[in-house]
């Protein structure tokens, strides 16, 4: 009934990075963008064109991308046309609201915007993030929150929770041999700490665990050095357009972030996920995936809970399968229904209003 509905409405996303950029909020947003179109709706993402040799206009999926101007003002202009065609506007976090969209919030009051919000910015989080988020808020229709710590770290009410969406194999793969870890080789990634752990699993424990590191950033050459150091085999492969291979090969996944969890699990991968402060353990124990996971708070922590996992062969593959099944359930066709009820919901309240007054 749903489809039937909004089969037709025109809905405008904007977000701060997209395509050819990769990373998880772009891929949040593509793949819904997908669906919502197969769906029957119409979409235009608007992003900002952060390389000059990017296109103004392409066709990514079969949803047209406009790349607007960095420059404020140009891009707000050049956002005016895609406005007279929305009938919805979908902004993922503040910032492409407030770049582009703010002055259109009072020019055009009549028009819905509703909010997705992604990740966290640092920890302890900034102030200012925290009152650019309400107030984003306060002019939007509805949000959904990826992650339920949004609701507690920001004080914003979530009524509608997702943690992103996989394209899983049709069948679970096997278990593979060694680690991986998929990722920006950045102090927010936990990359050296992954490392420390991986060591402490072969020198403490005796368990030799080959990795492949699958990323850049700019603790490449020290992430390398440190392998080398402490004795592990590691191959290093930079940026890949794909990380699922490398998770269907891989026995244990050194991965923190949500898209990047469920990868693992529908790869058939073990996920060790590692916090560094109160909000990174409350993003991960939190969320649905914790209890398929090994999450730990140190490096020391987490071989110790790996290894007592390596020698239990049949609790390993008994996770492995249970991860697996939950996450080929998290399709990005289920994310896409959740944006679609949120619009449904509002035009549906916004009928009923009409009806009362008349």
């Amino acid at each position: 009934m749903i489809l039937e509905e909004l089969r037709g409405l025109r809905v405008l996303m904007l977000t701060a990075s997209y395509h050819p950029r990769a990373g998880g909020v772009e891929k949040h947003v593509r793949c819904v963008a997908r669906e919502l179109r197969a769906m029957g709706l119409e979409i235009w993402v608007a992003t900002p064109r952060w390389e000059e040799g990017w296109d103004e206009e392409e066709l990514v999926d079969g949803v047209m991308v406009r790349r607007l101007s960095t420059n404020m003002r140009a891009g707000r202009r050049e956002l005016e046309p895609l406005l007279d065609w929305a009938q919805v506007v979908h902004t993922h976090d503040a910032y492409p609201f407030l770049k582009y969209y703010l002055p259109y919030a009072v020019r055009r009051p009549r028009l819905p915007v509703f909010v997705t919000w992604h990740g966290y910015e640092c920890y302890p989080i900034p102030l200012e993030a925290k009152i650019l988020r309400r107030l984003v808020g306060l002019r939007t229709k509805g949000c959904i929150c990826a992650g339920a710590f949004i609701a507690k770290w920001y004080k914003i009410r979530c009524g509608r929770i997702t943690y992103g969406g996989v394209d899983a194999p049709e069948q679970r793969p096997l278990l593979g041999e060694g680690a991986c870890f998929i990722g920006r080789l950045e102090r927010d990634t936990g990359i050296l700490e992954y490392i420390e752990a991986l060591a402490l699993l072969r020198n403490r424990y005796g368990i030799e665990l080959p990795v492949e590191v699958c990323g850049s950033g700019s603790l490449r050459e020290l992430a390398e050095r440190r392998a080398a150091e402490r004795g592990l085999r590691a191959t290093f492969h930079g940026q890949v357009a794909d990380p699922m291979p490398y998770f269907m090969r891989a026995r244990f996944a050194c991965v923190s972030g949500y898209l990047a969890m469920l990868e693992a699990m529908a790869g058939g991968a073990i996920v060790l996920a590692l916090y560094d402060n109160p909000l990174k353990e409350d993003y991960l124990r939190m969320s649905p995936m914790a209890v398929h996971a090994v999450i730990a708070g140190s490096p020391e922590e987490l071989a110790e809970r790996t290894a007592a996992l390596a020698h239990a062969p049949e609790e390993m593959r008994r996770r492995a399968a249970a991860a697996y099944e939950f996450a080929r359930e998290q399709t990005w066709r289920k994310v896409a229904e959740l944006y679609a009820g949120l619009y449904a919901q509002w035009f549906a309240r916004r009928r009923h209003s009409w009806l009362l007054r008349s």
